[in-house]
């Protein structure tokens, strides 16, 4: 009883300010903050959560480090990410895993980078397991380690050689965006996939389309054979802000 008050008043203070009415904080709350760009509301919405343990508080976290990350916190950021990566959406662990190894990197603490980049491969698919592939690479590389980087270049090697091909049998996608800016892309790109992973329709992925004006970073997710599998797909998301299109090549 006595301990209710307080939490209620420190809520209305760091998302809303002392003297406006409380907010709700939830993790849709802070991906709504996340979304509109109000970093440190979504980082401190997102602490709340965690240190209350609170239902949704690894996928609040997924967000709050993002906001933390383009903020420049690192220490906060990994604080966020490391209680996403428990996560029981792989996806969520997965990208929290490859956050950590890119701020190991920062820190050029490259053996630590690996292990998280390690768990970051097993965790996600597609597009983004590629990345992290890129990643681990990059930190066997400037680690110095002969055997972590012949490891890290071979799965590479793979993933290229079973790179899908953009043939007729998934010809269409589901569009969320086009962007001049890629960071703006990827994003819209981190906020769509815990709905396309609940979804289950398939991979995010930002997909890149030249025009005389230059570079468009399209938003994407699945991959379907027809414009019918793609409409039932739209309609599983429930959304207004998707639209079916064909597959960048």
């Amino acid at each position: 009883m006595h301990h209710a008050i307080p939490l209620i008043l420190l809520s209305a203070c760091l998302l809303g300010g002392c003297g406006s009415a409380p907010k709700v904080t939830s993790m849709e709350r802070v991906e709504q903050l996340y979304a509109e760009g109000l970093d440190g509301a979504a980082t401190r919405a997102a602490d709340i959560l965690v240190r209350t343990r609170a239902p949704g508080r690894a996928e609040a976290a997924w967000y709050g480090g993002l906001a933390a990350y383009r903020e420049g916190n690192d220490s906060q950021a990994r604080s966020l990410f490391k209680t996403a990566a428990t996560s029981r959406t792989q996806q969520i662990a997965g990208g929290a895993e490859a956050m950590l190894g890119q701020l190991s990197t920062r820190r050029f603490d490259y053996a630590e980078a690996l292990q998280h980049f390690e768990r970051a491969w097993l965790l996600l698919r597609g597009t983004d397991q590629r990345q992290a592939t890129l990643r681990g690479v990059a930190a066997a590389r400037c680690s110095g380690n002969s055997q972590a980087l012949a490891r890290w270049e071979g799965r590479l090697k793979s993933a290229e050689s079973a790179a899908p091909s953009t043939d007729s049998d998934e010809a269409w996608v589901l569009q969320a965006g086009a962007y001049r800016n890629r960071t703006a892309a990827d994003t819209h790109a981190a906020r769509l996939r815990p709905r396309a992973t609940r979804a289950g329709v398939g991979a995010v992925t930002v997909r890149s389309r030249r025009d005389s004006g230059g570079i468009w970073w399209l938003v994407q997710c699945g991959g379907f054979a027809s414009r019918t599998e793609a409409s039932a797909a739209r309609r599983s998301l429930n959304s207004d802000d998707l639209i079916v299109a064909r597959r960048t090549p």
